[in-house]
């Protein structure tokens, strides 16, 4: 069995790869990016994963699903409410079920399962806990939430990545039954801060994973990444802008870590330096295929 671990975006493109050659595998999704938006409770990583797998993702945002309205939100604005971010009628209705269904007293790994199963998953997607947990980003001015951070990126260099909620929650008996039957784990191009990071944050899964067969993939090709803050969260946390600095915050976990062919001068510094296998090979997935194919490749690595 294999487990990863994975946020939206570059997390949600490799397990779609992943999904045409596999199914016996279990995704374990951020939480930390849920939010209270409406009154509603809202899991953008999760969501993202579902939709992607699906296949009704909105391919051209990137996220939300495809061939949504906004009349909710644009008559809401009539009325004198104007928020920082864009949620179609759709997802809206995902997320007033979510939010129904956590008050009838389901965990969110319940409630996740539910939802999976209305949109025709067979993948078990496990929230990584059922407790509270939000990742803060703390500027020079303020502290405010990631995922509006991430929305509206204010101006100001980041001080701090809070993870709120990480001294009292737990991961979720799924996530630690899945870690438990796995024999691999893999950690997708996602970032390692506020995507992996959070995971990483609960107690005990950093020991579990030192314990295990982990292959790591980075999300940056020649110092930049896909999408995302993550070069200004490695300046501000003092790590090489580049794969080395991708691997050394994952050092003391990582066996494998697979890099981008643009990248390959430094493989030989994380193995000399950092003591972790590296393999090259394309990352950026651009198509279905090349989900696929950095899929197999990884999978090719794991038998070896």
């Amino acid at each position: 069995m294999i487990t990863v671990l994975s946020g939206g975006g570059g997390g949600a493109k490799f397990v779609d790869g992943l999904s045409y050659l596999k199914n016996n595998f279990s995704i374990i999704a951020n939480t930390g990016d849920d939010i209270e938006i409406y009154g509603l409770h809202v899991s953008p990583d999760v969501d993202t994963i579902m939709y992607t797998l699906s296949g009704v993702i909105d391919k051209k945002k990137g996220w939300g699903i495809k061939n949504d309205t906004f009349n909710c939100q644009k008559y809401l604005k009539s009325l004198g409410y104007d928020d920082w971010i864009l949620i179609g009628d759709k997802d809206l209705a995902v997320h007033i079920q979510r939010t129904q269904l956590l008050k009838s007293g389901k965990t969110l790994t319940e409630v996740t399962s539910e939802l999976c199963r209305r949109f025709g998953l067979n993948i078990p997607l496990i929230p990584m806990s059922d407790n509270f947990f939000q990742t803060f980003i703390e500027l020079e001015t303020k502290s405010i939430h990631f995922e509006e951070y991430y929305i509206k990126r204010p101006e100001g260099k980041i001080k701090n990545i809070i993870y709120k909620g990480n001294d009292k929650a737990k991961p979720s008996q799924a996530f630690l039954d899945a870690l438990d039957n796995s024999d691999w784990v893999i950690l997708p191009p996602s970032n390692p801060f506020v995507s992996i990071g959070t995971i990483l944050s609960l107690k005990k899964v950093r020991n579990i994973l030192k314990e295990k067969n982990v292959i790591g993939i980075s999300p940056l090709i020649r110092g930049k990444a896909i999408k995302g803050p993550l070069v200004q969260m490695m300046k501000y946390s003092d790590f090489e802008v580049n794969s080395y600095g991708i691997a050394k915050y994952y050092q003391d976990i990582l066996d494998i870590f697979v890099i981008d062919n643009l990248e390959a001068g430094l493989e030989n510094k994380i193995k000399n330096e950092l003591g972790i296998e590296v393999f090259t090979t394309n990352t950026l997935m651009k198509t279905k295929k090349d989900r696929i194919n950095l899929s197999k490749f990884v999978l090719k690595r794991m038998e070896t």
